[in-house]
């Protein structure tokens, strides 16, 4: 295990005495188990019991039934969203309002620790933006750092197994002080999903473990929101350009479906997504760069079709089309560089170049208009799949900010004590941003 310590003595003349490990008689562990695939929950309930001292049969009776008690409330407010499907749900009706939309932050102190750690890290390993993930156990007389480590999703094993394995091993290891505190960082906030027990549900009954053994209060920390399955979320992979189109040209639900059903190749959405597509569409800032879009796969594709302009010409002629289209492939190029703008103007932006002095070459006039109508069909189906991949991305974007928020605000009343979970601010961030937890 890769760990590094640090003296915290600040102004101790020697170590700080570490307290006695307390005697919990009976200590009842909720260890939830949720497959994807059957959408089941099954609870396991572990006994431990500390024989360090003798418990009368009244005491361990009172500890049990206290115990017991503690186990349902923390079950019954997470049991939900063991449920992928109807969570889902309940997050696609916050968003359809627009609801819950606001980031949930580390409270100040909290926040500066992280970005203490945080700094050591990235001066240590180097700066990373990828998944990964590194805990700290700060004592009071030093702390213990560790990580980082990243996924490995061949083995289905992501980058918190690893931190939740280790903390418990260093926790088990030694006499551990009730002041004794974890700090986990992870890029992206723990997953609500996964074909084993997800990271989030994972993290919550161990920071209830840690507490009811130890004392030991957990603070999580990320950098972006996840949600359910990040990036693999598919709620939104069929939506194409008709269906927004249709969306766009439509007052409500009702009428797009109307709508959709005189189409014969238009599948009509339900009416939460239909309502978060609406919503989208109706913001103000719908403008997106195409050099950012674009790039990492070959543009060019979407002007093959400019090649039957030359294919059936004779062998000469060819040879003068086939680098006419090249030469205005390449040219356009430069329109893929620009800032952001919406849609249509990234239209307008295809139809004026259409008509500059590219297209002027040594070809027939008949030949120029052909080039410039194809030019712009085929920029035209550019821009429309980079639109609608926009407003995918930010459609997942939003779905997976919700599906945290509603998650820690749904635990926060019950981990109050052990546990605090939020975004981590970084300078550049706004200082006056909401913060939750106090």
């Amino acid at each position: 295990m890769l760990s590094r310590k640090r003296p915290l003595f600040d102004g101790y003349e020697k170590e700080p005495h570490l307290h006695s490990k307390k005697c919990l008689t009976n200590l009842n562990i909720l260890d939830i188990h949720q497959s994807s695939r059957s959408n089941k929950t099954t609870q396991h309930v572990t006994q431990r019991t500390n024989h360090s001292r003798p418990c009368t049969h009244e005491s361990y009776a009172n500890g049990e039934t206290e115990q017991l008690t503690d186990t349902k409330n923390f079950f019954e407010p997470i049991s939900s969203w063991s449920d992928t499907q109807n969570s889902g749900k309940k997050v696609l009706q916050h968003l359809k309002f627009r609801q819950a939309t606001s980031d949930i932050f580390l409270n100040e102190l909290v926040n500066k620790k992280f970005l203490e750690f945080h700094h050591d890290i990235s001066e240590e390993c180097g700066a990373e933006d990828k998944q990964h993930s590194w805990a700290v156990i700060e004592k009071q007389e030093e702390i213990v750092m560790y990580g980082p480590y990243y996924p490995n999703y061949n083995n289905g094993e992501h980058s918190e197994d690893t931190i939740i394995k280790q903390t418990q091993e260093l926790l088990d290891s030694e006499t551990v002080s009730e002041d004794w505190k974890v700090y986990v960082f992870t890029m992206n906030s723990p997953c609500l999903a996964r074909n084993t027990e997800p990271c989030m549900l994972n993290l919550l009954q161990k920071s209830q473990e840690w507490w009811s053994m130890y004392r030991v209060k957990t603070h999580i920390g990320y950098v972006r929101c996840w949600g359910f399955r990040g990036t693999k979320e598919n709620l939104f992979r069929d939506l194409n350009y008709k269906q927004v189109d249709c969306i766009d040209q439509t007052e409500d639900h009702e009428s797009y479906v109307k709508a959709a059903e005189k189409s014969s190749d238009l599948n009509a959405l339900c009416e939460n997504l239909y309502s978060a597509v609406k919503h989208l569409l109706r913001s103000e800032n719908l403008s997106f760069p195409l050099i950012t879009s674009v790039q990492g796969q070959d543009w060019r594709t979407y002007f093959k079709s400019m090649k039957s302009i030359y294919e059936c010409k004779p062998e000469d002629e060819k040879k003068v089309l086939k680098q006419e289209v090249n030469i205005v492939i390449e040219a356009a190029q430069v329109l893929l560089s620009e800032k952001s703008k919406s849609f249509r103007d990234n239209l307008e932006k295809g139809q004026a170049f259409a008509l500059c002095e590219a297209f002027i070459s040594q070809v027939s006039e008949t030949t120029q208009d052909q080039m410039r109508l194809m030019f712009q069909q085929c920029w035209r189906e550019m821009i429309q799949d980079k639109y609608v991949e926009f407003i995918r991305e930010k459609l997942t974007e939003d779905f997976n900010q919700c599906t945290v928020q509603l998650f820690i605000k749904d635990i926060l009343d019950f981990t109050k004590e052990f546990l605090q979970i939020g975004r981590i601010q970084f300078f550049e961030e706004d200082s006056k941003a909401q913060q939750v937890f106090q």
